[in-house]
C-alpha cells in the first residue's frame, strides 16, 4: 500500500504505530512510503533539503527511522520502501526558489513545479538524495515517483535546449513533436533511472529499486503499440525499457481506472493483460486506484489482478493507492469537490451530511474500514444501495517478498 506524506501516516509516533497495527489489520507484506513530496524530508539522517514542517514531535522523532523499527520487528515482518518524488520538487520548494535555472519550462515559458531531468545538475542533486537514503536506513527499496517530465511540451530550460544542439547539431528550437528532440528528452530520463540502478546495485545490492508507472488512458495490445502509449511520447518514461533492461527491481504501474466507467474498466483490462503477458510479469506489482472506485470494485480489481492472465502469467503483486484513500467515500478527491461527486453514479453522494468535517469523518470510517475489508468478510453502508457486503483478498497475512 501506498502511504502518502499530504496525509497521516508516518508523521507522529501514533500514526507510525497505527499504520503497521492497520498493515497487519489487512494482511499487508509492504509499505510504500513518502519521505520526499515537495523538497522536504520525513527523515532526519544526512537530508539535504528541509525537514517537512508537519512532522509531530521533537525534531529527534525521525518517521523513517521510526517506520523500519516497527515494521522490520512486528511479526510478520513489514517491508518498507522509501517513496521519493524524483522530479517534482513544488514551487514552494528551496531548490526550486534557489535554483531558478533547474525549474522546467514548457515551449511557451510555463513552469510548474518541476525540475528539468535533462540538466545534468538536477540529475546530480536527486541521486544524491535517493542514496543517502538508501545508504542511511534499512529499507527494503526506494520508490520513484514523478520519473518523468510532465509533458510532451516541457523540456525547454536554457541549458536543456543548449545541451540538445551541441550533442545533436541542431540549430533551430525544436518543436515539441520533433522526434529526435522528444527521444533525446527520453534518454535523460532512463539515463537517471540508469544511474541510479547501477550505484545501489555496487553500494546495497539488497535493496530494490522501484518506480511508480503512468498508464494513462487505454494500454497497448502489444509491444508494437508501446511507441503509442502516453508514457512513452507524452511524459517520456519508457518504462518497458527500463524493466526489459533490468533498470527497476520491479515496477508498479499506476492502473487508475474508475470499475464502474465502462469506458476505465476497458482501459483497464488492456494495461493487465499487457503488463501480464509482457514478458516481465514477475517484476510487476500493478497499483489500484482505490481512490477512485467503490470498496467492493477496489478488491474486485485486486482479483483480476493477482488471476492469471490467458497466456498463463501472473505478476509479482498489487499495491493500492492509498492509505489514506481507500474509496470515493473516502477520499477528498471527491468529499471536497462537489462537481467531481456529482459525477459519480450513485447519489446523493453526501447522503444527508451537510458538512465537510461529517464528510471527513466518514471518510475516516471508511478508509478504516478498508483494512479489516482486505481480509475479511464484511459490509458497509452506501448512500444508495444500503448495506453492501465485500469479501476479503488477502485471507492470510503475505509472506515478505522475495529478492530480485
Amino acid at each position: 500500500m501506498w502511504v502518502d506524506a499530504f496525509n497521516d501516516g508516518i508523521k507522529s509516533r501514533a500514526q507510525v504505530e497505527k499504520l503497521i497495527a492497520d498493515a497487519h489489520r489487512g494482511n499487508l507484506n509492504a509499505l510504500i512510503v513518502q519521505v520526499r513530496k515537495r523538497g522536504d524530508a520525513y527523515f532526519n539522517r544526512s537530508s539535504v533539503e528541509p525537514r517537512a514542517v508537519d512532522i509531530k514531535g521533537s525534531r529527534g522523532f525521525d518517521p523513517l527511522g521510526y517506520l523500519i523499527q516497527l515494521a522490520h520487528a512486528s511479526r510478520p515482518r513489514i517491508e518498507v520502501h522509501a517513496w521519493l518524488n524524483t522530479f517534482f520538487a513544488g514551487q514552494e520548494s528551496g531548490v526550486y526558489r534557489k535554483h531558478g535555472d533547474w525549474v522546467n519550462l514548457t515551449n511557451d515559458g510555463a513552469s510548474g513545479g518541476y525540475l528539468d531531468p535533462a540538466i545534468p545538475e538536477v540529475q546530480t542533486y536527486t541521486h544524491k538524495i535517493f542514496m543517502n537514503v538508501a545508504l542511511n536506513y534499512d529499507v527494503d527499496g526506494v520508490h520513484m515517483d514523478f520519473v518523468r517530465y510532465p509533458g510532451a511540451t516541457w523540456g525547454y530550460t536554457a541549458a536543456s535546449l543548449a545541451q540538445y544542439k551541441h550533442e545533436t547539431g541542431a540549430s533551430a528550437t525544436p518543436a515539441p513533436e520533433d522526434p529526435r528532440w522528444q527521444a533525446w528528452r527520453r534518454d535523460r530520463v532512463t539515463a537517471f533511472v540508469r544511474d541510479l540502478n547501477h550505484e545501489l546495485k555496487q553500494d546495497k545490492p539488497a535493496l530494490k529499486l522501484s518506480g511508480a508507472l503512468i498508464c494513462f488512458g487505454g494500454g497497448p495490445l502489444d509491444s508494437s503499440g508501446w511507441p503509442l502509449t502516453s508514457a512513452y511520447s507524452s511524459v517520456f518514461q519508457d518504462w518497458r525499457s527500463w524493466l526489459i533492461n533490468g533498470y527497476l527491481d520491479f515496477g508498479v504501474p499506476m492502473n487508475y481506472d474508475s470499475d464502474w466507467s465502462t469506458r476505465e474498466k476497458g482501459w483497464f483490462g488492456r494495461w493487465l493483460a499487457f503488463e501480464k503477458d509482457s514478458g516481465f510479469a514477475n517484476r510487476v506489482v500493478i497499483g489500484v486506484g482505490a481512490f477512485l472506485n467503490y470498496p467492493e470494485d477496489t478488491l474486485a480489481q485486486i482479483r483480476r489482478v493477482l488471476a492469471t492472465s490467458t497466456g498463463g502469467n501472473r505478476v509479482l503483486g498489487v499495491a493500492i493507492y492509498s492509505y489514506a484513500s481507500t474509496s470515493v467515500y473516502g477520499s477528498d478527491d471527491f468529499y471536497g469537490s462537489p462537481d467531481l461527486a456529482g459525477g459519480l453514479p450513485r447519489q446523493p453522494y453526501a447522503g444527508g451530511i451537510t458538512d465537510q468535517a461529517g464528510l471527513l469523518a466518514r471518510a475516516r470510517t471508511f478508509n478504516d474500514l478498508f483494512m479489516t475489508q482486505l481480509s475479511r468478510a464484511d459490509y458497509y453502508r452506501d448512500v444508495k444501495l444500503g448495506w453492501v457486503g465485500t469479501q476479503p483478498v488477502f485471507t492470510q497475512a503475505a509472506s515478505v517478498p522475495g529478492s530480485r
